[in-house]
């Protein structure tokens, strides 16, 4: 877990601290870790302090105890908890591969599934909404007869549609937990990203996304623990897609410097 949040920027800590954070645990040391950031030991305290809180969150407090009066690790293993949570969204996830990848199959699975069981209308809408052209979004839409892949939509749009919908889905779960405002203020830094990100989830598209978790919350902790992994699929996602771009800038670079 720590090669992944340690790649991670400040606004992202600053979202999974906020999500974190509750009455009765404001999170202090973390957020005096964050702001000393370009300190080596301050991040590295900050994403072990993260990881800690993150698997903690996951393990639930009748276990916790048991773990903890055995002598064993009190905080859930991270791999079981990423398991768990792609159970609780009903999304099949393969135990193989790293734990990377597993929480980017589940992010992209996630909100496919989600965008499948909405109305014609409505993912309509959340296309358009992430720039596909109206024309083009309804071709789709007939086409496909309301069956829906990761590949098809990556073949049809790109990598940059997928991740608007994770982004969308993702959203709604933090809107229904938070509030709205108050999600909309954690996501501006997200929307304004570039260049990985180039649209704006619109309002309306916002207001879909909100009503999209069909799953009840079993518990508080799910409140927490299931947007945190999902916004964790989703950076992987982005981290991903900047080092790939960074990667095709250098072999630009390389190419123009020996024609």
């Amino acid at each position: 877990m720590q090669d992944l949040l340690v790649e991670l920027s400040p606004e992202d800590y600053d979202y999974l601290i906020k999500i974190i954070q509750g009455p009765f645990d404001p999170c202090s040391h973390l957020k005096e870790h964050l702001k000393n950031i370009d300190v080596p030991e301050h991040r590295r305290a900050l994403c072990e302090g993260l990881e800690h809180k993150i698997r903690l969150l996951g393990s639930s407090k009748i276990a916790y105890q048991v773990r903890k009066v055995s002598g064993a690790e009190p905080a859930v293993d991270f791999r079981y908890m990423i398991r768990d949570t792609g159970r609780f969204l009903k999304v099949p996830l393969a135990d193989r591969g790293s734990e990377r990848d597993m929480l980017m199959d589940m992010a992209q699975q996630y909100a496919v599934d989600i965008f499948s069981k909405l109305t014609p209308e409505e993912q309509q809408r959340i296309l358009e909404s992430l720039g596909v052209e109206r024309k083009r979004a309804i071709a789709f839409l007939k086409k496909t007869g309301g069956i829906f892949a990761v590949p098809v939509l990556l073949q049809a749009f790109g990598m940059l549609v997928v991740q608007g919908l994770i982004k969308t889905v993702l959203f709604g779960w933090t809107a229904r937990v938070i509030g709205a405002k108050l999600a909309a203020t954690l996501f501006a830094f997200l929307f304004a990203r570039v260049p990985w990100w180039v649209h704006t989830i619109i309002p309306g598209a916002w207001a879909v996304s909100i009503g999209m978790t069909i799953l009840q919350f079993q518990g508080p902790a799910r409140r927490k623990t299931v947007p945190i992994l999902l916004y964790l699929g989703l950076s992987c996602i982005r981290l991903d897609a900047e080092k790939n771009e960074a990667y095709l800038h250098a072999q630009d670079d390389i190419r123009l410097q020996n024609p």
